[in-house]
């Protein structure tokens, strides 16, 4: 809804330049990814893929940096997901399926921050 973002002093350079390109070609869906968006990521340095398909605080801080950017839906969801994934790991013995849902967070919080932002709404799916 509101494309203000640019003018918007509480938002860094980085989240302004994320957003200018998820405005320009959309970004990945969960299954697949636009033609216009393959073209263009291809074209960015891996600094620039990083900094637009990453989000390497949300790895390390998962469901407290999502409340701290004011994506409360998102953060409750991933708190119990994690704490489930966790316990299930533990009984099966494959400890690592903790990073899974961090490399998950790290991926998506771009697009949820982009969306509660500019589009202007946040929903309770992940």
């Amino acid at each position: 809804m509101s494309s203000n973002y640019i003018e918007d002093g509480s938002l860094s350079e980085k989240w302004k330049y994320r957003f200018s390109f998820y405005e320009r070609y959309g970004f990945p869906g969960f299954w697949s990814v636009k033609p216009e968006y393959k073209k263009a990521i291809k074209e960015l340095t891996f600094r620039q893929k990083a900094t637009i398909g990453m989000n390497f605080y949300a790895f390390f801080f998962s469901f407290i940096y999502l409340f701290i950017l004011g994506l409360w839906k998102k953060a409750i969801l991933v708190f119990f997901l994690a704490f489930a994934v966790q316990i299930i790991a533990a009984i099966v013995g494959y400890n690592f399926l903790g990073f899974v849902v961090s490399i998950y967070v790290a991926q998506r919080t771009n697009k949820w921050f982009y969306e509660k932002e500019v589009k202007g709404f946040q929903t309770w799916s992940l």
